[in-house]
This record gives C-alpha cells, structure tokens and sequence, in this order.
C-alpha cells in the first residue's frame, strides 16, 4: 500500500542514501581493514557528510506535505548529490575533519553546531504541521530530531574517536534512528491505516469547512438579493406610477423610454430571483409537469396549447425554467401562439416549447446558453437562458431548433431513476472538479 503521506516517503528515501554513506562511515574504521591508507578523519568525513544530507532532508520535509512526490526525480536527485560528497570525500577535496593527535577540526565543530541548528529549524517546521501527522508519528519524529541533536552535540568535543563522548553520540542517533523506524516503517508499512485514516479524517474536516463557509456564502448573497430586489422593487412601483402620472405632459420619446427602462429592472429582478435558485441544492422531487405547466401558462397573456402529460424529478427551478423560454418567445420571438406538449419516451421524459414567432438566426443559436450572451433590441442581460440551462442540467438537458413553419422549439429532455441519477452524479464531479 503506498502511503499518500509525502513527507514519510520523502524522509524515507532520504534515509536510504544517509544509511548507505553510514555504512561506508562503519567500514571506515581503521581495525575494519576495509579502506587500507586511512586514518580516523575518512569516517569522520563520512559522518558529517552523512548528517548535512539527513538534517537538510528533515528541513525539507515538510514542504513535501499536500505533494504528490515524483519518487523517480527525488531518488536521481539523492543519488547524484550522494556521488557528489562519496567523489569529494574520496577525491580528497573534502575538508578535513579530524587530526590525530590534536583531535576535531574547526570545520568539524562548526558543521556540528550548524547541523543542529538545521535540525532545530525542521523541528520547528514539524511542530507546525504537526496537525497533518497522527500524535504518535509526530512524537516519534520530534524524538529522532531531538536525539539526533543531542548526538551532534556529543560529537563536537571529543579528542579520540574511541572516546566516550563518540560512544555516547553513537548511542544517541541509535536511539534516533530507531525513533524512525517506529515512525515510518512500522506506521507507513505495519500500521498503514492508521496513517490513511488520519489523512482521510483531515480530508474530511477540510471538505466540511468548505462546505460550512460555502453555505455561509451562500445565505449572505441569498440575502443581500432579496433586499436588494425588495428595495429596487418598491422603487420600480414608485416610478412606474410617476409616469403613469405624467403621461399627458411626456413625449412620447420620453414615454417609451420610461417605459423601457421600468420594464428592463423588472425583467433584472425575475432573472436575479432565478439565478439564486442556482446557489442552493434544492430538493429533487416528483414533480407532474402538466399541472406545473398549466401554473405557469397562467402568468402569461397568450393561449397556450398544451398536450400530453409526464411526471420528472426536478426541483422548485423547473417552474422560472419554463416561464422564461415562454416569455423570451413573446418578448423576442413576438410570438402569439405557443404548443407545448410532453412525452414520455425511452428512459427519459421530453418536454417540447414550439412558438410561432419570428425564430432565432442562424449565426446565434449556439450561443443562446451562454451567460451574457444577447441579440436584438429586446435583449436584456443576456442570463435568462444560460440559468434555464444550468438548472436543467440538475436533472437534464435542454435544447433548441427551428419550428416548423416559423418559430422556435425548445427542446426539455428529464432522464428517469438511474440514468438521472447518474447524470447529476456526471455534473457533480465535474464541477467539483473545476
């Protein structure tokens, strides 16, 4: 099972190239009789060598959290930067370490004290993502970070490399190393779960607080449109009466564009209302389409043939659907006569608007669902259409084509059980996805 955990799998390829260098460290040593030629200093270089590479990794780490790590670059990356130190330390360009006779060097001491300082800064940065490790991989890791120091520590004043203060150094990242192996073998690989649900629980929580803020979100802007369309609404009234009242003393230029402007903000405020019904997931429910559209065919005065019958599940959307392609017919199409009949056909139910108005051009009529998208003097924001769709596509789709003689047809198809299920499934990811 591969752990999605980064920081673990980063830390785990480092500590395969730190256990090589350390194996050469072990070898190193005089009695071993390995390396003949060598003194003391080969080990000590190795040592350190082996300490920047594990302390600078446990600095890194962290900014491997929430990545998707590329394993085949991390693994190139260490291998050509272990070469590097195994061709300088070999090649005799390293600096040197240690002195028979007169013990550590000044770079020795000083890369002690830097090493630590490094290990104290990724401890730093482990305590403040220590919300994304379960506690018990945090402490083992914060104790190997710990040990690791004190073991540096151990090693910045002894004289003989057989001494007790490198004895108890060695004891020291003993101890560290094992801390890592309670943390990332026995975690990652015995105890997999217990590190995927963690990860899985942190997803969650990210996922509810989005969802949280997101209704919040939503409730705010929900509320700032109804006082918004109730205040311009009032105002609208206001004005309306004015010229009603001025009638006789306008021109008739003066009149119409009143007029105009009145009839804009009201169409402004029904298309606001509609657009809200897209922030909220509403309830899908049965709905018989013949009663809804014989409600709806009742705002409106034009005769309105209707044929058929079909139940759909839709939501409460459905009803400012159909009431904006019958409005649009009479508005831009200049429609006088509206057939709307639906059937109930295999798998799905289709619902179909025919006027006999003056249609759509050709040149616009893949582009009437798009948002802003308007034509013709009649045109107002351009939404009306492009918020019919994205209802529709709850539960749907919709279309349009040439009627026959004249006019339009809009096109409502509502899948059944399953396939509607798996259509709104379909729509879901994809807009969680974007």
């Amino acid at each position: 099972m591969v752990t999605k955990n980064s920081y673990l799998l980063f830390l785990g390829i480092n500590f395969l190239f730190v256990a090589g260098i350390d194996f050469l460290h072990i070898i190193s040593y005089k009695g071993m009789g390995v390396f003949s030629g060598n003194d003391a200093d080969l080990p000590t270089q190795l040592w350190i060598a082996a300490r920047y590479l594990q302390s600078i990794s446990f600095l890194i780490a962290p900014f491997m959290l929430r990545r998707t790590l590329n394993v085949h670059k991390v693994f190139s990356i260490y291998f050509a930067v272990t070469s590097f130190l195994l061709a300088l330390i070999f090649g005799g360009y390293f600096p040197t370490c240690f002195i028979k006779g007169s013990g550590l060097t000044q770079f020795k001491i000083i890369s002690e004290y830097m090493i630590s300082l490094i290990l104290l800064a990724s401890l730093f940065m482990l305590r403040i993502h220590r919300a994304d490790f379960d506690y018990n991989v945090y402490r083992l890791l914060s104790g190997s970070i710990i040990l690791t120091i004190f073991a540096e520590l151990s090693f910045t004043f002894y004289i003989d490399v057989y001494g007790f203060s490198n004895l108890l150094g060695h004891y020291f990242k003993l101890l560290s190393f094992y801390f890592v192996y309670k943390a990332i073998v026995v975690t990652s690989l015995m105890k997999p779960y217990d590190l995927l649900y963690r990860e899985l629980k942190m997803r969650e929580y990210d996922l509810v607080k989005k969802k949280e803020s997101h209704e919040h979100l939503l409730e705010t802007l929900g509320l700032v449109n109804k006082i918004l369309r109730h205040d311009i609404l009032n105002d609208l009234n206001i004005i309306s009466l004015s010229v009603d009242n001025l009638k006789e003393r306008m021109d008739e230029r003066e009149l119409d564009m009143s007029q105009k402007a009145v009839q804009h903000s009201l169409k402004l405020i029904s298309e606001m209302k509609d657009f809200e019904s897209l922030m909220y997931v509403r309830e899908v429910k049965t709905i018989d389409l013949r009663l809804l559209v014989m409600e709806v065919s009742q705002e409106f005065p034009i005769h309105l043939n209707i044929h058929g019958k079909c139940s759909v599940k839709a939501d409460s959307g459905l009803h400012s659907v159909i009431g904006n392609i019958i409005q649009n017919s009479i508005v831009h199409g200049k429609a006088d006569m509206i057939d709307i009949s639906m059937q109930e056909k295999d798998g799905f139910c289709e619902l179909r608007i025919s006027d006999n108005g003056s249609g759509i051009p050709d040149r616009v009529k893949g582009r009437v669902f798009e948002e802003g998208f308007k034509y013709g003097e009649s045109g107002h924001t351009g939404i009306g259409l492009y918020i019919a769709k994205r209802i529709v596509e709850r539960y749907g789709e919709i279309s349009l084509e040439d009627n026959v003689p004249s006019g339009t047809t809009f096109i409502l198809k509502f899948y059944f059980d399953d396939k509607a299920d798996k259509e709104t499934e379909e729509k879901n990811d994809d807009e969680n996805g974007k």
